[in-house]
C-alpha cells in the first residue's frame, strides 16, 4: 500500500514539474524585466507560505513592512547596482533592529519578513547583476546543485539511510542521505564536465560546489525548522505533489546565500570570479 502512494505521489509530482518547469525558467532565460516580475511574485508567495504558517497577529504590519523593504530594494537597485547589494542587507538589520523595538515582536515576525526579502535580493544580485550570460549560467548552476543534493540525499537516505542526525528538526533526515547530500552534487559535475568535455583546470571549484551543497542541506533544515515549529507537514497545496514553494524553495535559497559568499569572498582575493568557472 505505500510503495502504491509513493509511486502515485511520484506520479503526479513528475506531472506538476511539467506543469511548473516553463514558468519558472522562461523568466529565469529571458532575464530583465520577466525576471523581476517573476522574482517579484515567487518571493511574495513565499512571504505569504511563512506568514499562513506562523499566523502572527501582526500579519497586516508584516505585510506592509515586507512591500516597504521590497520597493526600497528596487530602487537602490536601479539607483546603485554596485553597492545596492550591501545597502540592502544593511537596510534588512537595521530595519529588523526597529522592527523589534518599536513592535517588541516575537523572532518568528522578524524571521519571516527576511527570509523572504532576502530570497528576492539574492536571486536579484544573482541573475541580473553583470553580465547577463554570467547571471544566466549562475543561477543555473545554483538550481542544479540543489536538485541535485535534495534528489541524491533522498534516495541516499531512502536506500541507505540507518542513522537520524536532526531528529527533533527534521526526523526522517539520516547521516547517510545528508552525505550523498553533501559529496554528490560535486562527484555529479565532475562527470557532466567529464561527458561535455568541459575544462575545469581548478580543483577549489569543487571544493565550492562542496560548500553551496552545504547551502542545501542547511536551507532544508531551515526550511524544517519552520515548520515543524508550527505543526505543518508542507507550507503550503500550491504544488500537488510537492508541497508549496518553501518546501521546493528552501535548498535553494540556501545554495544560493552561499553562492553569494563564495562570490564576494573570491572577487577580493586571488580567486577573484573563480565561480564563474565557464570563462
Amino acid at each position: 500500500m505505500n510503495l502504491a502512494m509513493d509511486i502515485d505521489n511520484l506520479r503526479l509530482r513528475f506531472k506538476t514539474a511539467l506543469l511548473i518547469l516553463p514558468i519558472f525558467f522562461i523568466p529565469i532565460y529571458l532575464g530583465g524585466v520577466y525576471f523581476k516580475i517573476a522574482l517579484i511574485c515567487v518571493s511574495t508567495l513565499f512571504f505569504y507560505e511563512l506568514i499562513t504558517i506562523i499566523n502572527n497577529a501582526e500579519r497586516k504590519v508584516a505585510t506592509a513592512l515586507y512591500f516597504c523593504f521590497l520597493c526600497l530594494s528596487l530602487f537602490i537597485l536601479k539607483i546603485a547596482p554596485d553597492v545596492a547589494f550591501g545597502i540592502c542587507l544593511a537596510a534588512l538589520v537595521v530595519g529588523s533592529i526597529l522592527i523589534k523595538l518599536v513592535y517588541r515582536v516575537n523572532f518568528w515576525f522578524q524571521a519571516i519578513i527576511g527570509y523572504s526579502y532576502l530570497s528576492f535580493l539574492v536571486f536579484y544580485q544573482i541573475r541580473l547583476q553583470g553580465n547577463p550570460t554570467d547571471g544566466l549560467i549562475s543561477i543555473f548552476l545554483v538550481i542544479l546543485i540543489a536538485v541535485i543534493s535534495d534528489s541524491f540525499g533522498y534516495f541516499g537516505g531512502q536506500l541507505f539511510g540507518r542513522k537520524k542526525i536532526f531528529p527533533y528538526i527534521s526526523p526522517n533526515k539520516t547521516l547517510e542521505g545528508t552525505l550523498f547530500a553533501f559529496f554528490t552534487p560535486a562527484i555529479f559535475i565532475f562527470f557532466l564536465a567529464l561527458i561535455f568535455e568541459v575544462d575545469f583546470n581548478n580543483s577549489i571549484i569543487y571544493i565550492f560546489i562542496s560548500i553551496m551543497a552545504l547551502g542545501a542541506i542547511l536551507g532544508d533544515l531551515i526550511g524544517s525548522y519552520f515548520k515543524r515549529n508550527f505543526n505543518v507537514k508542507n507550507s503550503s497545496n500550491l504544488l500537488p505533489g510537492h508541497g508549496g514553494l518553501l518546501d521546493r524553495m528552501d535548498s535553494i535559497v540556501g545554495v544560493g546565500i552561499f553562492f553569494i559568499i563564495l562570490d564576494q569572498i573570491t572577487r577580493n582575493n586571488s580567486y577573484e570570479n573563480i565561480l564563474y568557472f565557464w570563462r
